[in-house]
């Protein structure tokens, strides 16, 4: 309920400092506080996605689909960008060099978390049994019509019977934990979820300066804004440092992008205790 009161508070706040600063640019400035009310993502947090996605499935999209970026740093803060949807479609031979190393060191038993569209799990499936989880029902209704069945629950309270060689995200999709606590929790729930010896495979985006960054995204189509969340950026070398802290080996597998856009493809593997 905290949760839900908070993302309506947001996004009630964005409305408002969005009429605002149509008429008096400066309270642009006052999108910066935005950081301090969305907690992190929720189920609902994904519906205008989802709606979206589900219209460019269609062939019947009705809009750009655009993202309002604001943090407390000025020289980052209101911007906005558009989302290719078609990423979330994309074949094999579209997939970036990280994303596909991702899934050739995949193995045994397969969680992903975050299987959004399912477009990649057939080609993780190659690999081993693979198990897809999806916070977002919307979402998974499209994954499920492509031939594509995940689970639509959320990895920090769903109960699974079995444990995982291998936990996958894909997308910087450790972002999306929004705060460094959840961060810390869903480090928890890796080992809980993992075999002896078992393997976190992920890709996230690396800031340069800062141990960690929280920006706040709220998502616009069809003349219609979304619920604000809260991204967690991570710096590499922090996050190393973290992770040893709760018992993984970390190791840097690759990197891709420019240095002001560099992604790197990360492997935890689970040590004894």
């Amino acid at each position: 309920m905290k949760s839900i009161n908070l993302s309506n508070i947001s996004q009630y706040l964005f409305k408002s400092f969005w009429a605002l600063s149509e008429r008096i640019p400066y309270f642009k400035n006052f999108f910066r506080l935005l950081r301090f009310f969305p907690l992190h993502s929720t189920p609902h947090s994904w519906d205008i996605l989802g709606i979206a996605l589900e219209d460019y499935y269609s062939n019947a999209l009705k809009s750009k689909f655009v993202y309002y970026q604001n943090c407390l740093q000025k020289e980052y803060n209101c911007k906005e960008w558009e989302f290719n949807l078609e990423s979330y479609f994309r074949p094999l031979n579209k997939l970036s060099k990280l994303e596909k190393k991702l899934i050739d060191l995949s193995y045994g038993n397969i969680l992903d978390i975050g299987s959004n569209t399912g477009y990649y799990i057939p080609y993780l499936m190659k690999r081993g049994a693979t198990t897809g989880i999806e916070v977002s029902s919307k979402i998974n209704t499209i994954a499920r019509k492509r031939g594509v069945y995940c689970i639509t629950g959320d990895i920090y309270s769903y109960k699974f019977k079995n444990k995982f060689d291998t936990v996958t995200l894909i997308g910087n999709d450790i972002a999306l934990s929004g705060t460094l606590y959840r961060l810390k929790k869903l480090l928890k729930i890796f080992s809980a979820l993992l075999n002896k010896n078992g393997q976190v495979l992920l890709i996230i985006r690396n800031i340069q300066t800062l141990k960690y960054w929280h920006v706040v995204y709220t998502p616009h189509y069809n003349g219609r804004f979304g619920t604000p969340f809260k991204l967690l950026f991570l710096n590499v070398h922090f996050f190393c440092k973290l992770a040893n802290k709760y018992n993984f080996q970390f190791t840097l597998l690759g990197r891709e992008g420019v240095p002001e856009n560099l992604f790197y493809l990360v492997r935890l593997i689970k040590l004894p205790r």
